[in-house]
């Protein structure tokens, strides 16, 4: 099992709570191993299918995106191995829009904490655009070791 690390943003942690989907979250996350990257991503996503999540969901008609997990108006986004710009930015920029429609209530971004995009990048850009980011955002960053 690799060890993680989370970070709640406005509210997402609470949000998850009472849903019920922290701790289904969590340990799905927890059964995760080494290698990171592609394995670790059909393994979360296997596991989130097991437990009900829909995957691969367009919830943004007007586009052919397609979002990693969703369950009871949480998004989930699992990018391992990819760039901070193309799968974050794209990944907030996309659930703030949903998030604006009421289409979901919270996003679930799973990053690696020593690769791209890193966990200590991504919050650090939470933070950055909190002037435009209302969304609660619940990340999760792997360790590989």
């Amino acid at each position: 099992m690799v060890k993680f690390e989370c970070f709640s943003y406005n509210g997402a942690i609470k949000i998850l709570d009472v849903k019920r989907l922290l701790g289904e979250v969590n340990e799905v996350v927890g059964e995760v191993t080494a290698p990171l990257g592609t394995p670790a991503v059909r393994v979360i996503s296997g596991l989130l299918a097991r437990k009900g999540w829909a995957l691969e969901v367009n919830l943004l008609e007007e586009t052919d995106y397609k979002h990693d997990a969703f369950k009871e108006g949480v998004l989930v986004e699992i990018d391992l191995r990819g760039s901070l710009i193309d799968s974050v930015h794209r990944n907030f920029l996309r659930a703030q829009e949903l998030y604006n429609r009421k289409e979901i209530e919270v996003l679930v971004q799973i990053v690696e904490v020593d690769r791209e995009p890193k966990f200590s990048k991504v919050r650090r850009d939470i933070a950055v655009f909190k002037s435009v980011l209302s969304i609660p955002i619940y990340l999760i960053g792997l360790h590989e070791k």
